[in-house]
């Protein structure tokens, strides 16, 4: 049976995992590609483990984060709550994307958006793989990408954001926790 394709690390990179049940692959021996409580299990689809419930303690990357907890890890197949949020908190949301952290060397778009039939992906001649950076697809996805997080902290927790967050809450309707809210604004 083939492996399930995934997308590790939210970084736009591919790698296989062997299908539910199987011991997970070892890749240059830095550890697991992904961890099979991040992955969604449904056959012949592309998934990301960039998804983590609001919340949830913080599991992404390598090594434990005591206190620190997602919000806003969104993805196109789990539903997640939507409802306003006031403008003067997303202005300061767009204040701390403008610095993120936790940076990764690659990107990731958001998987919420539908891509337009229109949109072409064409690759520079004699280059490869090298995306033309000129092409309707890289248009379409400058406002969808991101690799980063924000980090904001009230009452001793924590709250790891991508900083497709902005992005999530205005083309989405995504409405983050309460508690991160309080400490945005107390940001």
């Amino acid at each position: 049976m083939p492996p399930v394709r995934i997308c590790a690390g939210g970084a736009g990179r591919l790698a296989s995992l062997p299908r539910p049940g199987a011991p997970t692959q070892r890749r240059n021996g830095r550890g697991d590609i992904g961890r099979p409580e991040n992955i969604a299990s449904l056959p012949g689809k592309l998934f990301s483990v960039a998804y983590f419930p609001d919340l949830a303690p913080y599991g992404y990357g390598h090594g434990t984060h005591p206190g620190v907890v997602h919000v806003g890890w969104l993805d196109g197949t789990h539903p997640f709550p939507k409802g306003p949020v006031d403008r003067r908190l997303v202005e300061k949301l767009r204040l701390l994307v403008a610095k993120p952290v936790e940076l990764t060397r690659g990107i990731h778009i958001c998987e919420v958006c539908v891509e337009p039939s229109d949109v072409v992906k064409s690759f520079v001649p004699d280059k490869g793989k090298l995306i033309d950076p000129n092409c309707s697809w890289v248009q379409w996805t400058l406002q969808r990408r991101g690799n980063g997080q924000i980090r904001v902290s009230s009452e001793g927790v924590t709250f790891a954001a991508p900083v497709l967050i902005v992005h999530y809450i205005e083309e989405h309707g995504y409405l983050p926790p309460a508690q991160f809210l309080k400490a945005v604004e107390e940001a």
